[in-house]
């Protein structure tokens, strides 16, 4: 019977509706991980004055995916080395701009973007608004 409220009959799947995928579930597994809390973060340099990296690099936002089950994103700055791209230049997965700036994928293509902060004290070029990138506690000028 359909909606008998067992969650193992018809499409529901053991942890709510889903695709039939004909063996009753809907191909979602509960890992059960315990509560994670604020993602960790680390931060090696300063992206506005690339202290402490090493000449030829610059400081660079990073957003570092889970290695293992049940592990959260990790976040931070780190020294990388520099690229030349400025303001809307092309780059590639991070690589390619400038000190100051970062790779960001937007709705034109993947470009460098000014980095900037929300309190004004580094602002953005006429034209350009700083805003929250996906990286948190980083933001850049678009």
């Amino acid at each position: 019977m359909i909606g008998s409220g067992t969650g193992t009959d018809g499409d529901a799947g053991p942890y709510g509706r889903g695709p039939d995928s004909g063996d009753g579930s809907n191909g979602y597994v509960d890992p059960h991980c315990p509560e994670a809390g604020p993602p960790p973060s680390y931060y090696e340099c300063d992206v506005f004055s690339g202290a402490p990296c090493s000449p030829g690099e610059g400081c660079y936002p990073a957003a570092i995916p889970p290695q293992h089950k049940c592990e959260t994103e990790s976040y931070g700055s780190f020294c990388a080395q520099e690229g030349s791209g400025t303001q809307g230049a092309p780059c590639d997965n991070g690589a390619g701009c400038a000190a100051g700036f970062v790779c960001l994928i937007t709705g034109a293509s993947t470009q460098c973007a000014r980095m900037c902060d929300l309190s004004g004290s580094h602002g953005c070029p006429s034209g350009y608004v700083c805003e929250p990138i996906d990286v948190p506690g980083f933001s850049a000028c678009l």
